[in-house]
């Protein structure tokens, strides 16, 4: 098990720092696992939450350091419009998109890149970046700690599975003209 003191906040670094997470999110489902599993006595959550809370927190400043420095450069391979609704999404919901970007697979990954693109000021980033770390991944482990005190490990991981395959079958699904 001390594999995963190692493991899990790379795997959350790696989802929220790089592109990988736009093909593999994964960090809500290991959060609730793990928190299931510590529920089950089976992992230490100390010193497991301040590692994830860090691994998540590195990994949207790596991707905020690639906006910042690699941005410029990659805006112009990709379509104008694509900067703008950016732009626009930064304008609507401002320093709100980095406290709930964490909840949402993909989102988490884009969201930093975006706003060290765009040239947010990093003074004001780092707080509410840690703050949306902070909210995430001990919020979703301790939820999977709270159901696995209620309900045996088999049925989380289970219904985790289930919404993973849900999940899978409606993003696949052609949409509507």
């Amino acid at each position: 098990m001390e594999g995963l003191l190692f493991l899990a906040p790379l795997s959350l670094f790696l989802e929220t720092g790089l592109p990988i997470g736009l093909f593999v999110p994964g960090g809500d489902t290991l959060l609730l696992a793990l928190g299931a599993l510590a529920a089950e006595g089976g992992l230490e959550a100390f010193p497991l939450l301040p590692l994830l809370f860090l691994g998540s927190f590195l990994g949207h400043l790596l991707g905020y350091a690639l906006g910042r420095y690699g941005g410029k450069p990659l805006r112009k391979r990709f379509p104008e419009d694509l900067w703008k609704k950016g732009e626009r999404l930064l304008s609507r919901f401002g320093p709100l998109a980095l406290l709930l970007a964490p909840f949402v697979g993909g989102v988490r990954t884009l969201v930093p890149f975006l706003f060290g693109a765009l040239g947010y000021p990093l003074g004001r980033f780092l707080p509410l970046v840690a703050l949306g770390s902070l909210l995430w991944t001990q919020g979703l482990f301790l939820l999977g700690y709270f159901l696995g005190k209620h309900l045996p490990l088999w049925a989380i991981l289970g219904g985790l599975l289930l919404l993973g395959a849900l999940g899978l079958f409606f993003s696949r699904r052609p949409s509507r003209p």
